[in-house]
């Protein structure tokens, strides 16, 4: 078994990526994410535009990051899937600087991987993106969780699980072989629509008593 997680509203309790460039963009970063909602642009174009119209230090984005949170029993489920010898690893198209710094605030950065697109400084209070993984997206996202969810296949491990939340996880979702949807996000409504089996959780609290009583015996 190997289990991917996304960030943005799943490992963190906020949409911390979101939440960033409202905080630190001007009001066109609205149009923007609408624009990708739609489908006019894809996730890379969406954040190359709003790295464009934000403005923040580094020393800023730090102390913003550090006021984010992780799923409450986040740390728990890493530490029973620790015991059970199951990686767990982060897979988002969101940024790495926030990712990163919230993960090691803590304690799990030395216990979970984390994929995800890259930040990069460009002056003291500029910034723009980098897209590690962009070689194997499907064209729509800047870094795709369906790679991700095959390469662990292609690997030998099985089943794959993923857990998500929102449109991002589309291609993580439709690769996996479990997945787990946060209630009443956009997610679900996409696995419903496309026939997609998975499991509704609110919290990992949820997703580590299904663990427990479920999935592993």
């Amino acid at each position: 078994m190997y289990i991917i997680c996304d960030f943005d509203g799943t490992t963190a309790v906020n949409d911390v990526g979101n939440l960033l460039f409202r905080t630190f963009a001007d009001k066109r970063c609205y149009e923007i994410v609408d624009r990708w909602k739609a489908g006019e642009i894809n996730s890379k174009e969406c954040l190359l535009a709003e790295c464009e119209i934000s403005t923040a230090s580094k020393e800023q984005l730090l102390a913003f990051s550090d006021t984010q949170k992780l799923d409450a029993d986040f740390a728990a489920f890493v530490e029973y899937c620790k015991k059970l010898n199951i990686p767990v690893s982060i897979a988002s198209d969101g940024l790495d600087f926030y990712i990163n710094r919230i993960v090691a605030k803590h304690g799990l950065i030395n216990e979970v991987p984390v994929f995800a697109n890259s930040l990069k400084f460009t002056g003291n209070e500029t910034f723009t993106a980098e897209f590690p993984f962009w070689g194997h997206s499907c064209g729509e996202c800047g870094n795709c969780k369906g790679y991700h969810v095959r390469k662990a296949q292609e690997s030998g491990f099985s089943p794959v699980v993923y857990i998500g939340d929102g449109l991002s996880d589309r291609c993580g979702a439709k690769a996996a072989d479990i997945v787990f949807a946060k209630r009443d996000r956009d997610l679900i409504r996409y696995c419903q629509k496309y026939e997609i089996d998975f499991h509704e959780y609110e919290n990992f609290s949820d997703i580590l008593s299904f663990f427990k009583n479920k999935l592993i015996h």
